[in-house]
């Protein structure tokens, strides 16, 4: 099993890691991770290839469609198109899936 770097099981302060899952040729050879952005953990137990995969994952891959970082006392979660505040949808809470409601509510709210 490839060993992770830690921006495949980490984010980043803005929210950002990289998409651990493996992946393959159409032949079944190893190609390495996907790599794509992401925003959260491998949902638990998924296997890849014959493996239990650890992690982040992008949302292709199970893993959350929204980041969430810290700002000030709360957290902020916010879609792969966010550009400021001003402009683009938020959600705050006090725990990352409380932002994460909020910014799904916002959307539903439009």
């Amino acid at each position: 099993m490839t060993q992770l770097s830690n921006h495949h099981r980490e984010l980043d302060e803005h929210g950002i890691g990289k998409c651990s899952v493996p992946l393959t040729t159409p032949g079944g050879v190893p190609a390495g991770l996907c790599d794509s952005p992401a925003y959260g953990n491998v949902p638990p137990n998924t296997v890849s290839y014959g493996y239990v995969t650890h992690g982040l994952a992008c949302p292709m891959h199970g893993g959350p469609d929204s980041r969430v970082f810290r700002d000030g006392d709360r957290y902020c979660a916010v879609y792969p198109d966010f550009a400021n505040l001003q402009e683009s949808i938020a959600g705050f809470g006090e725990t990352p899936e409380e932002a994460r409601a909020n910014l799904k509510a916002e959307v539903q709210d439009e």
